[in-house]
C-alpha cells in the first residue's frame, strides 16, 4: 500500500536545495552556448541545406532493435510538420492538448490558480550532467507556465520544483530526492546518468513515478518501479546508427568506444547490431570520455586500413578534435556517425563539425512543435533559447506524459498516477507521437540528422 506524502513546510537547508520554476533561466543557456537565437543554438537557417533524407520503417514489432524494410527518398528538408514527422492536422486527439500549450503566452497576466500540482524535477546540474538538465529543467518549468496560461491540468495550475542531485554522495541524492517528495510532487523528472538515477529510485522505493528525461540508460526503464525513460534506449539508438550505416552503403566500420553503460553499451550495441548486418568491423579503440583530447594512435592505425565510417559515442569537442586529426592525415572521405551525446553536448556551437551524422531524438525544423517550443521559450527569457533543442524536447515529452497520464486517470496519489503513465497509451509530445503499453520505455521516433555548413539537416527517421 503507497504511503500519501503530504507537503511540509521547508526548512533552511531544504529551500537551499530546492529550486522553484523560473530558476535562473538564462543562467545555463548563456554558459553553455552563449547563443541568443532559436536558429545559432539549433545550427540552423531558416532554409535548411537539401540533402537525402531516409525514412526507415521497422518490420519488428520489438522497440529495442528496429530494422531497416522499406527506404523512403526526400529532400532533406527539416519537417514541416507540428508533431516531428506527423502533417499538420493529422495528430490523433489526446486529452493534453499540446498544441494549444505550445500556442499560449508563458507571460499571461492571469494564469490558472489554485493548488498546485507539483511536478519535481531530480536534476543532475554537475559539470556533464548540466548539459542536459540545465536545458531541461529550464524547459519544463517553462512547459508548467505554459500549462498556468491555458487552464491548467483539469483546472489545476503546475508548478516544478528542481533539486540538484549531481555528485557521487548517495545522500545527496536521498536527501534532495526526499525533499522534493516532502514537497508534494506527484511526478519526478530524473537525472540522465545511471548512477544518480538508481540512487533516486531508491528514495522514491516505487511509490512515486520518474521519469528519467534524457537518460537512455534500459536498465531504468522498469515500470514495476514506476520507472520510465522518455527519450529512446541506447539500445534502439545504437541499433538505428547500425541500420543507417547499412543503409547508407557504409559496409566497415571503425568503433571508438569506453568502458561504462553509455560510452562502453553504445558501442558494444552498434559492433552486434553493424555485424549482424552483414557489415565488417575494422578495428575497436579505447577513449577516455571528456577527457581525452589526442587521437593521433588511433588515427595512425586507421590511415593503413580506412573504414567507411567511424562511429562513437564521445562528446562532441572530441568528434572535433578527431575530425581535424582525420583530416589532417588525409582521411577525408571517412563518414563520421555520432550518438545522441553529439547535440547533447553542444555539437552545433562547435565549429568543424560539418558531414558529422549523429542520431538525435527530435526534428527542430520549422513548423515542428519544438520550433515552436524554442521561440516561445525565447520569447520568455530575454531572447535566450534553451540551450540543447533535443533536451527541451525531451522536457516537453515528459511534461506531456505526466500531463496526459493525469487527465486520463484523475489519480488520488503518486502510485496510481504511475500506474496510468504505463498504460497511458499515446501521448502527443513535442518530439512526436509516444505511446508506453505497460513497460518503461517508451515507442517512439529516431532521427538522424547531418551537420552541413553548420545546420541541422535531416538525415533519417527510424522507427515510431
Amino acid at each position: 500500500m503507497a504511503s500519501k506524502r503530504n507537503p511540509q513546510p521547508e526548512s533552511p537547508a531544504k529551500s537551499m536545495r530546492l529550486m522553484r520554476a523560473g530558476f535562473a533561466p538564462l543562467v545555463v543557456s548563456a554558459l553553455l552556448t552563449g547563443c541568443a537565437t532559436v536558429e545559432s543554438v539549433l545550427g540552423q537557417s531558416d532554409e535548411a541545406s537539401p540533402s537525402t533524407t531516409a525514412v526507415v520503417e521497422p518490420t519488428s514489432d520489438s522497440t529495442d532493435e528496429p530494422t531497416a524494410e522499406t527506404v523512403e527518398e526526400s529532400d532533406g528538408q527539416s519537417s514541416d510538420s507540428t508533431s516531428g514527422g506527423e502533417e499538420e492536422g493529422d495528430a490523433t486527439p489526446t486529452l493534453f492538448d499540446i498544441d494549444a500549450v505550445l500556442a499560449a503566452d508563458a507571460d499571461c497576466p492571469e494564469p490558472v490558480s489554485g493548488e498546485p500540482l507539483i511536478i519535481g524535477y531530480a536534476a543532475d546540474l554537475g559539470d556533464l550532467g548540466v548539459f542536459a538538465d540545465g536545458p531541461a529543467s529550464q524547459t519544463a518549468s517553462h512547459m508548467a507556465n505554459l500549462i498556468n496560461c491555458s487552464g491548467g491540468l483539469d483546472g489545476r495550475p503546475v508548478e516544478v520544483v528542481v533539486g540538484d542531485v549531481s555528485g557521487t554522495d548517495p545522500l545527496v541524492s536521498r536527501d534532495v530526492t526526499t525533499d522534493l517528495l516532502d514537497a508534494g510532487a506527484i511526478a519526478l523528472l530524473g537525472p540522465p546518468f545511471p548512477d544518480p538515477g538508481f540512487r533516486v529510485l531508491q528514495a522514491t522505493r516505487g511509490l512515486v513515478p520518474v521519469l528519467f528525461t534524457g537518460s537512455t540508460e534500459p536498465a531504468l526503464a522498469d515500470a514495476s518501479e514506476l520507472s520510465f525513460l522518455v527519450a529512446f534506449n541506447d539500445t534502439q539508438g545504437a541499433t538505428a546508427a547500425a541500420q543507417f550505416a547499412q543503409t547508407k552503403g557504409w559496409g566497415r566500420a571503425a568503433v571508438f568506444g569506453a568502458e561504462g553503460p553509455y560510452f562502453g553499451y553504445n558501442a558494444e550495441v552498434f559492433v552486434s547490431a553493424f555485424t549482424s548486418q552483414g557489415g565488417t568491423i575494422t578495428a575497436s579503440y579505447p577513449f577516455v570520455p571528456q577527457e581525452q583530447t589526442d587521437f593521433n594512435e588511433a588515427v595512425a592505425e586507421i590511415v593503413a586500413d580506412p573504414p567507411d565510417v567511424i562511429y562513437s559515442p564521445m562528446l562532441a569537442d572530441q568528434w572535433v578534435t578527431l575530425r581535424r586529426q582525420l583530416d589532417e592525415a588525409g582521411l577525408t572521405d571517412v563518414e563520421l556517425l555520432a550518438s545522441d551525446a553529439f547535440e547533447a553536448t553542444n555539437g552545433y556551437a562547435l565549429a568543424g563539425t560539418d558531414g558529422i551524422f549523429h542520431v538525435t531524438h527530435t526534428d527542430p525544423g520549422e513548423g515542428t512543435r519544438l520550433r515552436t517550443l524554442l521561440t516561445s521559450f525565447a520569447d520568455a527569457n530575454g531572447g535566450v533559447p534553451p540551450a540543447s533543442p533535443s533536451m527541451a524536447a525531451l522536457a516537453g515529452d515528459a511534461v506531456a506524459v505526466v500531463a496526459e497520464a493525469y487527465l486520463q486517470s484523475k489519480p488520488q496519489d503518486p502510485v496510481a498516477l504511475g500506474q496510468a503513465i504505463a498504460n497511458v497509451g499515446l501521448v502527443q509530445g513535442v518530439s512526436g507521437e509516444l505511446s508506453y503499453d505497460g513497460s518503461g520505455a517508451p515507442a517512439k521516433p529516431m532521427y538522424v540528422h547531418q551537420v552541413v555548413d553548420g545546420q541541422a539537416t535531416l538525415a533519417a527517421v527510424i522507427g515510431g
